[in-house]
């Protein structure tokens, strides 16, 4: 079974030092605030945290206010079976109608019935419509 939905992530960019990640994720967490998924890279000198949350008003407020420089950017969030093949036919229904994924991360507990994964691409409408959910 597979679901999705349109959602947003918030994009933090930082200079990539060491603890970086752990503060602005105790400042989420401080904040009683769950995260759902969270990816995390460094390019050059820059790091570039991915935190999709159950309260992301209120995560984009309160890392503000610590001078993280924040935005918003609009994704798919999708929830699979955890078998083989699933993703497989996911990325295929995007493919085949012509969507280009920019971005995907997702995870699963290892005997996990369920994956989650986030989706970014030129046109996150027609993903989900790809999708067929």
């Amino acid at each position: 079974m597979i679901s999705a939905k349109i959602g947003q992530q918030l994009m933090i960019s930082v200079d990539n030092q060491v603890g970086v990640l752990a503060e602005a994720a105790r400042i989420v967490s401080d904040a009683g605030i769950n995260l759902v998924a969270v990816c995390a890279y460094v390019i050059d000198s820059k790091g570039f945290i991915l935190f999709v949350t159950e309260d992301n008003e209120k995560a984009k407020s309160i890392l503000k206010a610590k001078k993280y420089d924040v935005r918003e950017e609009e994704i798919v969030l999708v929830s699979l079976d955890n078998k083989p093949g699933t993703l497989k036919t996911v990325t295929e229904k995007i493919a085949e109608a012509g969507v280009d994924l920019t971005l995907l991360y997702g995870s699963v507990e290892e005997k996990g019935k369920k994956s989650k994964i986030v989706i970014v691409s030129e046109n996150n409408k027609a993903a989900l419509a790809a999708i067929g959910v």
